[in-house]
């Protein structure tokens, strides 16, 4: 008979446990102890992360993340994450866990929650038996790296080259999540946090992540994170400074990053996009991604009449 289960914080030496559990609950993505810590130990202030574990038995079989939407101007957002073993589910894990982050994010002075469901049906059972809506979804998609890809055709180096081209890397990252779809654009995205974010990612290639230059100038990047171990890659951002888009600058980049993968013994590419992001699932296509399913985003609402929350 199991005992009962444990909820805490999480620490560095379950890094590691908490990666394989991600896999375990969605194998399409790139997680690693590496990542895992990272994540857990930024410490970007208008993001108020904290992240917990549920132990079974003196093993990880669950865990929970709860934190504010940080880089967009509008304050109370709240949005989290939890996963349960799929082999330990149906015994409380999750509503305890569930427990755990609403109550801080209510706490901190969140009005509204969100979170994301991996086409898993009992995910979202559980979301809307709480009343959680379905506020639209990303397309998940994969690329084969088996079938011959297009040359980038424009000048292109390695990210490592390019490193410490910190300002004008951040500029082109700003101006992509700015033009994101959602229902707020990240216009407070500063280039500190993003250091902790996405240019801190411990597997974020230096090799097989590609820029795109324009008269020595970075103009547009595709970001690529690595676990070699799986022989996974995921696609963490590609994007394009405004005045230099419809070049074909996008699809160089990430043709060269898929391209670099390929040679490297990589075996696919997992990307997530927003359904309304047109142009770069057009991108996606002619390089050959094909969908795998919906990451659905769910909503709710803390405050029946919050119009906006503060502001700054």
């Amino acid at each position: 008979m199991a005992g009962d289960p444990v909820i805490q914080e999480l620490r560095e030496e379950d890094a590691a446990a908490v990666a394989r559990l991600e896999l375990a609950v969605n194998p399409h993505q790139v997680a690693t102890a590496a990542s895992v810590w990272q994540r857990a130990s930024r410490r970007i202030e208008r993001e108020q992360r904290r992240e917990w574990v549920a132990e079974l038995d003196g093993e990880i079989v669950g865990s929970a993340y709860a934190g504010f939407e940080w880089a967009v101007p509008t304050r109370g957002k709240g949005r989290f994450w939890l996963g349960v073993h799929p082999e330990r589910r149906s015994l409380g894990l999750g509503r305890a866990l569930y427990d755990r982050v609403a109550g801080y994010l209510r706490e901190h002075g969140a009005w509204r929650l969100r979170t994301w469901v991996d086409g898993d049906p009992a995910g979202t059972r559980f979301l809307e038996r709480r009343g959680f809506a379905r506020r639209g979804f990303d397309v998940v998609s994969v690329l084969e790296l088996d079938s011959e890809l297009p040359e980038p055709g424009v000048q292109v180096v390695p990210l490592g080259e390019v490193r410490d081209r910190v300002t004008d890397l951040f500029a082109i990252c700003a101006a992509g999540e700015i033009d994101m779809p959602g229902d707020e654009p990240e216009t407070e995205l500063s280039i500190e946090n993003w250091a902790q974010d996405d240019f801190g990612a411990p597997d974020l290639s230096d090799d097989g992540s590609f820029v795109a230059l324009e008269a020595g100038r970075p103009v547009s990047l595709a970001f690529l994170t690595v676990d070699p171990g799986r022989k996974v890659a995921y696609n963490l951002m590609t994007a394009t400074l405004p005045e230099f888009r419809r070049r074909g600058l996008g699809l160089a980049v990430k043709a060269a990053a898929a391209r670099w993968a390929a040679a490297n013994g990589f075996e696919r590419i997992v990307t997530e996009n927003e359904s309304g992001n047109a142009g770069m699932r057009a991108i996606n296509d002619r390089l050959g991604y094909r969908p795998l399913y919906e990451q659905t985003s769910w909503v709710l609402g803390l405050e029946r009449e919050r119009a906006a929350g503060e502001r700054g």
